[in-house]
């Protein structure tokens, strides 16, 4: 009864707190109050998942989040024993500390933990709104943009959970609408740029620490964006930019990517050509894996894995009908997603949009690292592809090339009706 009851005070608070959040982020936005109220409808669908799995016992669901709960209760003991937290001893990624931090505080709960993951996950689908207000999209695609991510059935699931992918998914959109702002700003400041260039590089560094290859994906979007923006505004602002995230992937590399490789445990390196070599030998593997696979055939799984006829296979879900149905029926919208998405980036390929074009830099760069290194299996090909459904949402969107071909068009009518006159 006392557990349940403490529960309950968290889903409140959190709850709480996603509305102050929507209040405070979503200023002048048309039907604010109704978008809140919707995204406090997706957060009770989280805890209405989290409680169904955990139905049986928070110390025995989960693969990845039950791991990180069991090293999160190991950081909480350490921590109460005395040990300062920076010489604390954590296995896989900052989150755990983070976690462990919670446990130390507020005593070990797995659910209070989810909970806390679920809200990071609505605040994604906010700033996911502010980025697309910042694109010019209107209030009602900005909103549509952000609640359609929210209601992503797998998005429930991987942020309902004790998983890092919350946390991931947040400061990824975080980086992108920091550097959004640095852009769009009317007035800019020096002081306040350089923090929010130096803040974007702090959270370069913090996603490569949560997953390896993050310092690459992000640094790519970012230099396309940025390189762009230059050759556009020829502005000091965007070159210092554009050194900054260069040098941080060249320091990331060197000391965390270096550092965190051979243990790196996502990376399906054949341990029979590894073992206990050097890092050359390991690259070594990475490649020769590369290489084995049908570069075209990964991709393609990547996109569009699991398959129809392949749900009922994944194993979390096995022999439960209303969760195959759902994953279907999220497989079916994420494939009209995707051929959606093929005209807003023709149209940001047409308008020559830097920062949209660095989204789209980002996108491909973590699908090809992804369908190259990762396990073909529809299960992680499901889970790893995740991380790209904001963004690509970004993009879903066919009427604003279709306007933009009939503004072309009209133009050159225009043009052509001009040069008769004269004639």
């Amino acid at each position: 009864m006392i557990f349940m009851f403490e529960n309950l005070i968290w889903m409140l608070a959190i709850m709480a707190l996603t509305a102050v959040s929507g209040i405070l982020l979503l200023k002048n936005t048309p039907k604010k109050r109704l978008i809140i109220l919707l995204a406090e409808l997706a957060l009770i669908l989280r805890f209405v998942f989290i409680f169904i799995a955990y139905s049986n016992g928070t110390e025995y669901s989960g693969t990845d989040g039950l791991i990180y709960h069991q090293i999160a209760k190991d950081i909480a003991a350490q921590l109460k024993s005395g040990v300062p937290l920076w010489n604390v001893e954590y296995e896989y990624s900052w989150y755990t500390v983070l976690m462990g931090i919670q446990y130390a505080i507020f005593g070990v709960n797995r659910y209070a933990a989810s909970f806390v993951n679920s809200f990071i996950s609505i605040l994604t689908g906010f700033l996911l709104m502010k980025i697309a207000l910042g694109m010019n999209y209107s209030h009602k695609k900005s909103s549509l943009i952000g609640l359609v991510y929210l209601f992503f059935p797998s998005m429930i699931v991987w942020t309902g959970d004790t998983r890092k992918e919350s946390m991931i998914f947040f400061l990824i959109m975080l980086i992108w609408y920091i550097t959004l702002k640095v852009l769009k700003e009317k007035s800019p400041s020096i002081r306040k740029n350089v923090l929010a260039i130096a803040a974007v590089c702090l959270l370069m560094w913090l996603c490569t620490l949560l997953r390896i290859y993050m310092i690459y994906t992000l640094g790519i979007g970012l230099v396309a964006c940025l390189m762009l923006y230059y050759f556009k505004r020829r502005q000091r602002l965007h070159l210092l930019f554009l050194f900054a995230v260069v040098i941080t992937c060249i320091v990331v590399t060197f000391t965390t990517v270096r550092l965190n490789f051979r243990d790196y445990h996502a990376l399906s390196i054949d341990a029979t050509k590894s073992g206990d070599e050097d890092l050359e030998h390991e690259f070594d593997s990475i490649f020769s894996t590369i290489l084995e696979k049908d570069i075209p055939d990964a991709i393609n799984g990547f996109l569009t894995k699991p398959h129809l006829d392949e749900v009922p296979l994944i194993t979390d879900i096995a022999a439960n009908p209303p969760a195959i149905l759902i994953v279907r029926l999220e497989m079916v919208f994420w494939y009209v997603c995707l051929i959606i998405a093929v005209f807003g980036v023709m149209y940001a390929l047409i308008n020559m949009d830097p920062y949209s074009i660095g989204l789209l830099f980002f996108i491909v760069a973590y699908g090809m690292i992804n369908a190259l290194i990762c396990e073909e299996v529809p299960d992680t090909y499901y889970r790893y592809r995740a991380t790209i459904i904001a963004p690509l949402l970004l993009f879903a969107d066919y009427k604003l090339l279709i306007n933009k071909l009939k503004a072309l068009l009209l133009r050159r009518d225009s043009l052509e009706s001009i040069r008769r006159l004269k004639k």
